[in-house]
């Protein structure tokens, strides 16, 4: 699946949630039932791609900041959120964490079963040998990480809205 293709997936999907952030599993869901196994596993190449990139420590540190703490598996659940948002915010943000500062707030940034929706939907349609790159669970994030006591200086207008 060219990612093109994919991003108007994840467009459809948040368009038919609204404002419901949760609904947005279902909705994707909805539009991957369309789709052929095929299809469907090129979803998910492209979504584990897209998780990888985001796999960064100044992401993982405006995470923090947005989330008041953030884990580990919590980061990994905040870049399946930031993929929900569209392509225009994931690339934003990738380029530059503190833009998240515009997004509306909410209790938590995470969205953790968006990133199951397909590997459920393939085994639904009976598809066999469904593949997913786990391989975050053994890797760092890219590039610097960094102190907590940096993150107002790193990311000013996310701490000017969420705090230190």
């Amino acid at each position: 699946m060219q990612e093109d293709k994919f991003w108007s997936i994840v467009e459809a999907a948040r368009k038919a949630a609204g404002s419901d952030i949760d609904g947005r599993v279902e909705a994707l869901e909805a539009q991957l039932r369309k789709l052929s196994t095929d299809d469907i596993q090129g979803f998910q190449t492209v979504y584990d791609t897209l998780v990888h990139r985001a796999f960064r420590w100044d992401l993982w540190g405006a995470a923090h900041v947005m989330n008041g703490g953030c884990s580990d598996d919590g980061f990994i659940y905040f870049c399946h959120w930031l993929i929900s948002e569209g392509k225009a915010r994931y690339e934003a943000a990738l380029q530059d964490p503190d833009s998240l500062a515009e997004v509306e707030r909410l209790d938590l940034f995470e969205l953790e079963m968006y990133a199951y929706v397909a590997q459920d939907v393939f085994e639904d349609k009976d598809g066999e040998d469904f593949q997913r790159d786990t391989t975050l669970e053994t890797t760092m994030p890219a590039g610097k990480a960094w102190k907590e006591e940096a993150l107002p200086a790193m990311f000013p207008r996310l701490t000017a809205v969420y705090g230190s």
